[in-house]
Parts: structure tokens; sequence; C-alpha cells
């Protein structure tokens, strides 16, 4: 995947419940950069813990995997 190809990935999931336009764009940024660094061969430099589920779908490549290691997830979101 593309970092293009990513951020349209990222582009295609709706704003929840919740959210107002200021944090969704947080969340879609810091997605965006999880795939940045994932592309790049390096890792997140800190955990992340965002409470929606979206953004846990945003970070998972073609096959289901999560781009970002586990250690460095903190939410419920990632055992569903």
């Amino acid at each position: 995947m593309t970092l293009a190809e990513a951020k349209r990935h990222i582009d295609s999931f709706s704003r929840p419940q919740g959210f107002n336009t200021y944090s969704w764009r947080v969340v879609k940024k810091m997605a965006l950069k999880a795939w940045e660094k994932h592309l790049e061969g390096k890792v997140l430099d800190h955990s992340v813990n965002y409470m929606c589920r979206e953004f846990y779908m945003m970070i998972k490549d073609q096959e289901g995997r999560c781009i970002i290691p586990t250690n460095r997830i903190q939410s419920p979101y990632l055992r569903n």
C-alpha cells in the first residue's frame, strides 16, 4: 500500500457519533502518521489509545493485520 492509498483508506471511514470535526481530524491524522511510519519501516514512538473502533480499523492492512505493534495500543477495540 502506498501513502496515497492509505489516505484513501482512512478517508473512507465516516466520523463516528460523539466525535466533532476537530477530534475526527486528529484521529485521521494519527492513523495517517501510523501508516507513514509503517511504510517507512519504522514504528510509532509512542502508544495510542483512541476511543473509536474506526481508528483501529484504519490501521489494519489489507490482510487485517494491525500495522502498529500491539504493545503500543491500549484499547479494548484491538481485541475485537
